[in-house]
């Protein structure tokens, strides 16, 4: 009995090390080498970034020109103005349309008067020609660069787009970069 018992222990103790890890330093040095090429990537000032991750630090660019349409007035005042806003662009048939909105909402009560808010919805009926609304909101995130819905656009008062995300994002997170934009 007691040599059944010393073998469990062994076993379990080998699974535990095994399981750990252990010191393989082959093992170590292949992750690092792995995670080194992304970082140097995300890091280049040279490329564009169109969607950043929550550690992606980035580079704020100019608010780019639109060409497929006129720059819609809510937008141009504010840029005229001087004043950060939050662009959202979504899809009300979606279902985490409601869900990224509620987040939105509740991020910009918590900073009210700091930012303002301009939303495009991007979605028609099935089967249905787009209404003008909606194509004009097409065409300006196409000028913007929005790959997907919901998406979100911050642009600070100097007209600099601060942080761009398609997803869902929390109020914490936005929050954050609400606070970025109107520093």
């Amino acid at each position: 009995m007691r040599r059944i018992f010393v073998a469990l222990i062994v076993l379990s103790m080998a699974f535990a090390l095994v399981g750990c890890g252990g010191t393989d330093e082959t093992a170590e040095t292949a992750e690092t080498d792995e995670a080194a090429p992304v970082v140097a990537a995300t890091t280049d000032p040279v490329e564009e970034v169109v969607d950043r991750s929550l550690l992606e630090t980035g580079y704020p660019a100019q608010f780019p020109e639109v060409t497929n349409t006129e720059m819609p007035s809510a937008i141009q005042e504010k840029l005229d103005d001087g004043r950060p806003m939050a662009i959202f662009f979504y899809d009300d048939t979606e279902v985490v349309t409601k869900d990224q909105r509620t987040e939105l909402d509740a991020a910009l009560t918590e900073y009210r008067g700091l930012i303002d808010l301009v939303t495009y919805n991007l979605a028609s009926a099935a089967g249905s020609t787009p209404s003008e609304d909606v194509q004009v909101a097409a065409l300006l995130a196409a000028d913007l660069g929005v790959s997907g819905t919901p998406y979100i656009i911050m642009v600070d008062g100097n007209g600099f787009v601060t942080w761009r995300f398609k997803g869902y994002v929390d109020r914490d997170v936005i929050g954050r970069e609400v606070l970025r934009a109107t520093e």
